[in-house]
């Protein structure tokens, strides 16, 4: 139990909220944690994702949201790779108005993010041959959440965002003189439909 509250306290992460005449706008980090469900035991993962920052902002109690889900680039001589991801969802507020504590949420959007590698692969000194990828990603998701009020200042936000569908678009290169021309790139398009997996998020908003 001790570790789950341990758990729990390091993903509670401090957003700030600003707010006049029934508008608002807040500024949040959340803390992303993804579930692969697999179909055996040995294919089920969870990966602990990274922090990542979002901004949200509504009149009342509705609320648009834009998440930065990734934002990464590595450059030296020989390879590099950068890549970027964000999310947008609409939330709706289930819940009757009232003096409750908890909120709830149902929310949907969309999300996409793109990368790109480039590196020189030399079988020795003499010889070698570039490689090249390019990538690009985009979901829809549904994301039901609830918010629990602390403090009069402080909000606890947990939610499910579940990726009903995805595409990826991949295409590869490698200019291998030892492979013909027209093999030198490969082109794959995939598309998933409620695929096995799920995510938990969880992020915390002051209000100043």
């Amino acid at each position: 139990m001790k570790k789950i509250i341990v758990f729990f306290s390091f993903c509670l992460l401090l957003g700030v909220s600003f707010s006049q005449n029934g508008k608002f706008i807040q500024f949040k980090l959340y803390k992303n944690i993804e579930f692969e469900l697999g179909q055996t035991a040995g294919t089920r993962t969870i990966e602990l994702g990274v922090f990542s920052p979002a901004i949200a902002w509504g009149k009342g109690e509705n609320f648009h949201e834009i998440q930065l889900l990734s934002i990464n680039f590595f450059s030296r001589s020989q390879a590099r790779n950068y890549s970027a991801g964000a999310e947008y969802t609409f939330n709706y507020r289930m819940s009757d108005e009232g003096v409750s504590k908890f909120q709830f949420f149902i929310g949907g959007g969309v999300g996409g993010s793109f990368q790109s590698n480039y590196s020189e692969i030399f079988r020795n000194s003499a010889q070698g041959f570039s490689s090249s990828g390019k990538y690009l990603r985009f979901h829809g998701i549904v994301i039901p959440r609830v918010t629990y009020e602390i403090r009069s200042n402080i909000l606890l936000d947990v939610s499910l965002p579940y990726k009903f569908c995805s595409y990826e678009n991949i295409r590869t290169n490698e200019q291998d003189p030892t492979i013909p021309l027209n093999q030198q790139t490969s082109t794959f398009n995939e598309f998933e439909a409620l695929p096995r997996a799920l995510s938990l998020k969880i992020g915390a908003t002051v209000r100043f």
